[in-house]
C-alpha cells in the first residue's frame, strides 16, 4: 500500500512534527481559543493497547476530545489558516466534529478523502500549532 503526504496548510515557523502511528488512531485531542493552540493523539495497537501522542503545539485555549468509534473512519479534514491553524474541523463516515477554533478568519482548507484513509498527521508547531498536513494511504 502506498502513502502520500498531503500539506500542509498554515504557517512554518516553528518546529516540524510528525505522528503516523503503528495503529489506528481512536482520539484527536484539540485544544483551542481563537485559534488551534495544540493537537495530539491517542492510537491503539494491533493487541488493542492505547498509546498517547505528545501535544504538538502550546497549552492554551481549552480541551476538548473527539472519540471515534470502532467501525467509524476519518474521511474529511478542513480548517482555516493564516500564520497558525486558526479552526479544524473533521468529518467521519458517521459524524462532523468541529469546527474547533475561530472559523471567520484566514484561508480555508479542505482534505475530503474518497478512496484511501488518514494514517498520520504532520506540520509545525510552537507555542500554537502553526500548521497541519496529514499521511493518506492508498490500496
Amino acid at each position: 500500500m502506498a502513502t502520500g503526504a498531503v500539506g500542509p496548510w498554515g504557517g512554518n515557523s516553528a518546529g516540524p512534527w510528525t505522528f503516523k502511528p503503528d495503529g489506528r488512531i481512536i482520539e484527536i485531542w484539540i485544544t483551542s481559543g481563537d485559534l488551534i493552540d495544540s493537537i495530539r493523539f491517542v492510537y491503539e495497537d494491533q493487541n488493542q493497547v492505547k498509546h498517547h501522542s505528545p501535544r504538538y503545539g502550546g497549552d492554551g485555549g481549552t480541551e476538548q476530545k473527539i472519540a471515534f468509534d470502532e467501525d467509524e473512519e476519518l474521511n474529511m479534514m478542513s480548517g482555516t489558516t493564516g500564520d497558525y491553524v486558526m479552526s479544524l474541523s473533521f468529518r467521519t463516515n458517521k459524524r462532523t466534529f468541529g469546527p474547533y477554533g475561530k472559523t471567520d478568519e484566514g484561508t480555508s482548507f479542505s482534505l475530503p478523502v474518497a478512496k484511501g484513509k488518514f494514517v498520520g498527521f504532520f506540520g509545525e508547531c510552537g507555542d500554537y500549532l502553526d500548521s497541519i498536513g496529514a499521511i493518506l494511504q492508498f490500496e
